[in-house]
């Protein structure tokens, strides 16, 4: 006769254990979408307009880089449910 801790399942899953699944990784998505928007954004916006690049091709192509920065959880919500 098998000893009943030997056959007995356990509570959670793996999938529960590394924080939901899927769950939990749109929960981290989406942590690091307010982050980016709170944050990233609105720093590197005023790094770009405290540098006094305006009218240069320079100043062009770092205007730029908040709409990457913006474009990237687009990104990464498309990696995620494809």
């Amino acid at each position: 006769m098998k000893n009943l801790l030997e056959t007995k399942k356990p509570a959670y899953s793996s999938a529960q254990a590394m924080g939901g699944g899927i769950v939990g990784m749109l929960v981290g998505l989406l942590i690091a979408i307010i982050i980016d928007v709170a944050v990233v954004i609105p720093v590197v916006t005023d790094v770009i307009a405290t540098g006094n690049y305006t009218g240069t091709t320079t100043g062009t192509i770092l205007n730029i880089i908040p709409v990457l920065v913006a474009v990237i959880p687009i990104i990464l919500i498309a990696a995620i449910l494809r």
